[in-house]
């Protein structure tokens, strides 16, 4: 990168600046590491990366490998998306939710709008609310929509066609069937709908509130994937969780490599299943924790798009610059956010959204500052709104691609991850593979270790956090703390109990029995099936949790995990 003349110089400044450290500071040493552990230097100079080749490591915005952006001119002509996550109570709870953000100016691509809507724990794991296994769950922490007279109740008025919908809940089939189902009920072609589902019933292995065993998880999510590529072509059919597995206790190195281990897992069975490399992996999109290390994220972010984009030419034979580009939705850090100065959260929050811009996301979800205390308040949703929008029209960081780029430092740093995320990437194939080393409890293991680490470094103060274990204060600070519905539950348990009772139960049980059927085939390995039969199923007015129980009749629910127990 820099020729013979410039290294001899940047030697001899190096050996100076040497000299004049020991003569100042009399030999002692200035050692750090970035919160993944890797040692870190006081200062960096063209020595530090005079092996790094700037056409084939670095290159421009737009150019393979990606590195510094998915295309060449990013936030001038297209800023990143606002997606504030939402959803609580019942569907028209979260529909004035909605609303306020959209009035609060919440931007997607081009006009449209991305409502990015959480749904309550039963239905995260295909559980109706009338269900003994609701109880008390019902309408907490996510929203408690399960029919498509629901989703009207929520997203009735919304032009589904210009604006995306982000489903996200575990048990991934049975409500995008019902959200197609009710999609085409008012005239919406499937091939025209935009937005997201997770795909968690394989990519939730991080944690235990897992779903699905290992292999069945994965045929179910590919075949999901296999329904989308040809039939709702502009969906982005899978969300790699990184954002969870950083709150499950993942630094940003075992955050970038285990998502991109994850992501092969899917991409191999979607090859193995006669998919199109450059039709699936257009949708598979990854979330990315951006927390407090503020370098290390960003080169983190910088890394992982390469190497994503090199698994993607070079593992599967892509084409398509569309299908070697890293998809993307930042969510800042929630583990880094403290009930006490709850106001100091808003500050950290800033800076972890400036370091997503600075690393070039596509969106952006910034938690409010109360969510250690409880769901988002509308007043502190609306802030966290503000934080972005402050972010992108006063600050000056969206004028310029990439601007980090050249610095020693940032450039030396995001070699190191590359270097980083490949070695974990070998660690799970010396572990037998993705699949392997997801049953055998290998990551989970990982997890736990770095959360332990964690906490000992708080309590004995190697890591400082402001408000916590350092400039403690009495309480003084009183934010008001949301409160949700008493009566959401009973309503939920009403409505669905009376909707049950109108339908035509034969028909409904008819649809449920083809979901039966094609699931038995998916076993089988045959793809294609499963998700159409949810949709007929979805159209009959089965539940999301009816739906769910079909799946479950043959595809495995969790025990495996519980091999995590003997790490």
């Amino acid at each position: 990168m820099f020729n013979d003349k410039t290294l001899e110089a940047a030697k001899k400044l190096q050996e100076q600046w040497d000299q004049t450290v020991a003569e100042i500071y009399k030999g002692k040493q200035f050692t750090a590491k970035t919160s993944s552990g890797i040692p870190i230097k006081p200062v960096y100079t063209p020595l530090d990366i005079k092996d790094i080749d700037y056409i084939e490591d670095i290159s421009m915005p737009g150019s393979y490998p990606y590195m510094r952006s998915n295309y060449p001119i990013h936030y001038q002509y297209q800023p990143w998306i606002n997606q504030p996550v939402h959803g609580y109570g019942l569907p028209e709870d979260t529909k004035e939710r909605m609303d306020a953000l959209t009035k609060a100016g919440m931007e997607g691509y081009f006009g449209g709008r991305a409502y990015n809507l959480v749904w309550d724990y039963p239905g995260y794991f295909g559980i109706d609310p009338d269900e003994p296994d609701a109880e008390g769950y019902i309408g907490k922490d996510g929203v408690s929509c399960n029919t498509d007279e629901d989703l009207d109740r929520m997203l009735g008025g919304l032009d589904l066609a210009k604006n995306s919908i982000i489903l996200i809940n575990g048990d991934t089939l049975p409500i995008f069937s019902i959200y197609i189902a009710y999609a085409e009920s008012k005239g919406v072609p499937r091939a025209n709908l935009r937005g997201n589902t997770m795909n968690w019933v394989f990519t939730v292995w991080y944690a235990p509130n897992f779903m699905w065993e290992t292999e069945d998880a994965l045929k179910l999510a590919t075949d999901n994937i296999h329904f989308c590529v040809n039939e709702i072509p502009r969906w982005n059919h899978t969300n790699i969780q990184g954002h969870a597995i950083s709150e499950t206790g993942a630094d940003a190195v075992h955050q970038m490599g285990f998502c991109l281990g994850t992501a092969i897992a899917v991409s191999d069975s979607c090859k193995a299943a006669g998919l199109d490399p450059d039709k699936f992996l257009t949708g598979i999109g990854f979330q990315i924790a951006q927390c407090n290390d503020f370098f290390e994220y960003i080169c983190m972010f910088r890394a992982w798009r390469k190497l994503w984009a090199q698994i993607a030419r070079e593992r599967y034979g892509a084409t398509r610059p569309a299908a070697m580009h890293l998809r993307t939705h930042t969510n800042t850090s929630c583990f880094e956010l403290i009930k006490q100065q709850p106001l100091n959260n808003i500050i950290r929050s800033a800076y972890h959204a400036m370091g997503a811009a600075l690393s070039g996301t596509t969106a952006m979800q910034v938690p409010a500052f109360d969510e250690p205390i409880g769901i988002p308040t509308e007043e502190s949703a609306v802030l966290t709104l503000r934080t972005q929008q402050i972010l992108l029209h006063e600050t000056g960081v969206t004028r310029v691609s990439d601007p980090l780029a050249g610095s020693y430092y940032v450039e030396w740093l995001t070699h190191q991850m590359e270097q980083e995320g490949r070695r974990i990437l070998k660690e799970i194939e010396d572990a037998g593979g993705f699949v392997k080393a997801h049953k055998d409890g290998m990551l989970a293991k990982v997890l736990r270790r770095n959360c332990d680490l964690w906490r000992e470094e708080i309590e004995t103060g190697k890591r400082i956090v402001v408000g916590w274990n350092k400039y403690q204060m009495e309480e003084t600070q009183k934010v008001k703390a949301f409160r949700p519905d008493p009566e959401v539950a009973r309503i939920s348990v009403e409505r669905i109990k009376d909707y049950k009772a109108r339908r035509d139960q034969a028909k409904t049980d008819a649809a449920l029995n083809g979901v039966l059927a094609a699931t038995e085939k998916l076993k089988k390995g045959e793809y294609g099936h499963v998700m159409p039969a949810c949709v007929e199923a979805a159209k009959a007015k089965a539940t999301a949790g009816e739906i769910s129980k079909a799946l479950r009749k043959v595809m495995r629910w969790g025990p495996e995990y519980n091999v995590m127990l003997k790490y």
